[in-house]
């Protein structure tokens, strides 16, 4: 078997898993290829589902936290507002097997670091606004409020108004987990 044959089977059988993990758990990759999915499998293998949703819900729950830590110190220090915000978890349980973890009731659902600190920072900015009446961060050049998405291998601030990058998420960019 080449090398070409080999990747060929290696990414069927990781579609497949990753197929029964999704239906099994609930737990999806928009496109098959968040980072830490593949590499729990290439480290791991084909898991049993209750094995990889404890994994998965472990990792969550250390992502979230750290992000959650970093971008409320950002938006504390930005808008002098204090914000009494904690992760939510639910294990994982037979009947909720990948368990889950929100942010003001903000599901999270990705495992790659960047994407994880956009769902964060977007619940953050929608407490913000909920609880305190602010538009955070602002676009210093159009003076509206920037949009949360993961871009160019980190987590950034976005401004839709002009098209442009608005900053990392926070200043310091993506987790270092």
């Amino acid at each position: 078997m080449n090398d070409r044959e080999f990747e060929a089977r290696y990414e069927g059988r990781f579609a497949q898993w990753l197929e029964r993990m999704g239906s099994e758990l609930d737990v999806r990759s928009a496109d098959g290829s968040a980072d830490w999915i593949r590499r729990v499998y290439r480290e791991h293998g084909e898991l049993p589902a209750e094995r990889f949703g404890w994994l998965a819900f472990d990792h969550r729950c250390r992502a979230v936290t750290e992000a959650l830590r970093r971008v409320a110190a950002d938006a504390r220090e930005s808008t002098h507002h204090d914000l009494e915000i904690l992760p939510e978890f639910t294990n994982p349980s037979p009947g909720f097997p990948a368990g889950a973890v929100a942010v003001e009731g903000a599901a999270i659902q990705s495992f790659d670091g960047p994407q994880v600190w956009a769902e964060v920072a977007d619940a953050v900015q929608s407490y913000l606004a909920d609880r305190h009446r602010t538009v955070w961060p602002l676009c210093p050049s159009h003076r509206v409020g920037l949009h949360a998405l993961a871009h160019d291998g980190g987590a950034a601030w976005w401004c839709k108004v002009g098209d442009h990058p608005g900053g990392r998420i926070p200043a310091g960019g993506p987790p270092t987990i």
